[in-house]
């Protein structure tokens, strides 16, 4: 490559590398005191949370009503106050001696959920094999909701009726404990008698699954037409999944939520802070979904599609700089029968695992999302995480399955590396002619370009050749980028030594200050390692003494941007240079190309056509102007 080819590409590095490292808005991370836990951090960003946050779902006058009556019924029934009684966990605590509030624990291998008869649902839910960044439990529904998966409707004298802030009658003991993987047979069931009536109810029932992060919930109204006024209602996850990473502002980039409808994922992300935004959509549903980094939840319904979605985002600021994204979902479903309704739902929480969600064949997949996704989704699910998780079926460590797919890559790219050497080597060997022909037409730049690219011809050189490589590289550079910072398999992945997670940076010193213009105060071991290869690289491929500056600053600011970077993808980066090293001396210095090999001439590339094409038509335009 001529000068003016490595500058080009260079750029084109630059503004890939740049964009990677503004979509993942380096910030100085959260650092807790030592002796300051998950719980004790989400605590204190409680005085930041506003109350405008309660859940507005379905149409926009819909909104969480709360009422505390003089006396209750046993079926959480009050006639002074309407048609339902609405009262939240905290007003029932204050009146125990009345109505105490009654969880059920449901355990299998993968989970543990807390039910509550208040509102019928879902009161805590714990990942049993995962840990918050600190090692704490991970515990997912939001810690101030403290209950989730509502039923929201607008009953008759036109309130809105969230079933959230009801109490179910149930039958299982205080505090049962029930273990799935022995008892697979449990159904757990709340019903709601409206305004006393036994011909007026909500039933909602939940069956579970041993071994799986999936349950079965149904939902039945019975003579819903008499109570519910619209003839709709909506299932609701009303409130954002807990934290569970160290960096909030960069799990907040994951945190979004979706509805999937005609083949295509509708999503929700808050812009700016404090700033409530959301969509009402129609028509056939498959799912609706929202997430934080790692995990997830997806309510499906199967017996039928829902008939809509509803989903809202908004944005805060939490302690330290950091930040939260509050989403919520509901999935709208129209009543067919004013006396009878009856829909199922799977109710997936569980962790944004690709071969999980794959596995439904429902696109449940797709809600990983990348940055630049048209581009790195592709090569991320079709050809890394399948071959990441076959080489982990053997490779307990995913330090080594990286390297082993570094060794992989580079063989595959073993043909075309070695057409860059000997094209790089025929380029040098020209370097005297082509500083000829600059000299001899140095007032003519049209006339020197096409002397220049007759020369090439002549010659048999692809001036693209040592660029293809590297342009194969950067695709599969960012999507490595994608998956190692936000894939579940590498989260908490030991590798060796100070390695301790291939999915976060692997700090070894945290400055006092911040590198200007970069935004950096820590050192990776990695990324350095990565930019002493880098050097070693360049030292040995540039030869012009007029790009030695290259030698220097590549390594340097690709060095401080991955500092910040994956230390997956540094280590990737860094097994792959290290290969191109040992590669470029065996060439070089123990089997250099035969004089044969740079006299062979080659097809003329995409590129050389092109650049004849725009001479020609060059050549055409003058003519006319002649």
């Amino acid at each position: 490559m001529d000068k003016k080819s490595v500058i080009g590409f260079v750029v084109i590095g630059v503004i890939l590398v740049a964009w990677m490292v503004y979509t993942s808005k380096i910030q100085k991370p959260v650092q807790p005191p030592k002796q300051q836990t998950q719980e004790n951090v989400q605590d204190s960003t409680r005085s930041k949370i506003p109350d405008s946050t309660k859940t507005k779902i379905v149409d926009k006058q819909f909104e969480v009503t709360k009422t505390t009556p003089d006396s209750l019924v046993q079926n959480g029934i009050s006639e002074k106050f309407g048609m339902f009684f609405s009262k939240n966990a905290a007003e029932t605590n204050k009146d125990s001696s009345t109505v105490k509030e009654k969880v059920i624990y449901i355990d299998n291998a993968k989970y543990r959920f807390i039910f509550s008869d208040n509102g019928g649902g879902v009161k805590e839910v714990y990942m049993k094999g995962f840990k918050t960044w600190d090692g704490k439990p991970i515990q997912l529904v939001d810690w101030k909701k403290q209950r989730d998966l509502s039923l929201l409707f607008t009953s008759k004298d036109g309130k809105s009726i969230n079933t959230r802030d009801l109490l179910f009658n149930s039958t299982y003991r205080e505090s049962q404990a029930v273990d799935i993987d022995k008892d697979s047979s449990f159904v757990l069931k709340y019903v709601l008698f409206v305004n006393g009536d036994s011909t007026q109810k909500i039933i909602k029932t939940y069956k579970f699954q041993p071994d799986s992060y999936e349950f079965i919930a149904t939902y039945e109204f019975v003579n819903p037409g008499m109570f519910i006024a619209d003839g709709k209602y909506q299932v609701v996850w009303g409130s954002s999944l807990n934290l569970t990473e160290h960096r909030s502002d960069e799990e907040a980039q994951f945190s979004e939520g979706f509805a999937y409808m005609g083949d295509e994922l509708e999503q929700m992300q808050p812009k700016d802070f404090d700033k409530e935004i959301n969509k009402d959509l129609n028509g056939n549903t498959d799912f609706v979904s929202l997430r934080n980094k790692y995990f997830g939840v997806f309510i499906i319904p199967f017996s039928r599609k829902g008939d809509g979605a509803y989903l809202t985002a908004n944005k805060i600021h939490l302690p330290d700089n950091g930040t939260r994204n509050l989403n919520s979902i509901a999935i709208k479903m129209e009543i067919k029968n004013s006396a009878s309704e009856k829909s199922s739902f799977k109710i997936l929480v569980g962790p944004i695992d690709y071969k999980i969600l794959k596995a439904y064949d429902l696109n449940l997949e797709k809600t990983m999302r990348f940055s630049l996704d048209f581009i790195v989704r592709p090569i991320a699910q079709y050809m890394i995480i399948p071959f990441f998780n076959f080489l982990h079926l053997f490779i307990p460590n995913w330090g080594l399955v990286i390297i082993i797919f570094a060794i992989v890559l580079k063989i595959v790219l073993n043909p075309l590396t070695k057409k860059q050497m000997t094209s790089m080597k025929k380029m040098g060997g020209l370097n005297p002619k082509i500083t000829a022909i600059k000299e001899k037409y140095k007032d003519d730049p049209q006339k020197m370009n096409s002397m220049v690219m007759k020369l090439y011809k002549e010659e048999g050189i692809n001036p693209m050749g040592g660029c293809l490589p590297l342009l194969l590289q950067l695709p599969i550079l960012y999507a490595l980028f994608g998956v190692f910072r936000s894939t579940i398999e590498l989260r908490q992945a030991e590798f060796i030594w100070w390695i301790k997670d291939l999915a976060a940076p692997d700090v070894l010193i945290n400055l006092p200050f911040k590198i200007p213009l970069f935004g950096i105060d820590q050192i990776s071991g990695l990324a350095t390692l990565m930019g002493i290869t880098m050097f070693i690289q360049q030292k040995m491929t540039v030869t012009d003494p007029k790009q030695k500056s290259m030698v220097y600053l590549m390594p340097i600011m690709l060095t401080l941007l991955f500092f910040s970077f994956p230390s997956g993808l540094n280590l990737y980066y860094f097994m792959f240079n290290v290969l191109s090293i040992g590669q470029q001396y065996w060439s070089t210095h123990i089997r250099p190309p035969k004089e044969d090999e740079l006299k062979k001439p080659v097809k003329p590339s995409f590129f050389s056509k092109l650049m004849e094409r725009m001479q020609e038509q060059q050549k055409s335009i003058q003519k006319k102007k002649r």
